[in-house]
């Protein structure tokens, strides 16, 4: 069965994005950034337009919110 890709989060902050990419890879999960390039590139890009975002699989979507929300309670 394929899984679709799917836009998990958007964010304003690349270094938080990529926070966000490496605690989800360590954790084992296959995951990607777009719009990270335009947002170092180009400083005064308006991220709000589309930010960087994190892509991950859909099926895998419960799963990180799980994970995510367990660290952010430490």
């Amino acid at each position: 069965m394929e899984d679709k890709i799917v836009v998990y989060s958007t964010f304003q902050d690349p270094v938080e994005a990529n926070i966000v990419l490496a605690r989800l890879k360590d954790a084992g999960f296959s995951c990607f950034l777009s719009g990270e390039n335009t947002a170092v590139i180009y400083p005064l890009f308006d991220t709000s337009i589309s930010g960087v975002q994190l892509h991950v699989f859909e099926g895998d979507v419960t799963a990180i919110k799980d994970l995510l929300a367990e660290q952010s309670e430490i």
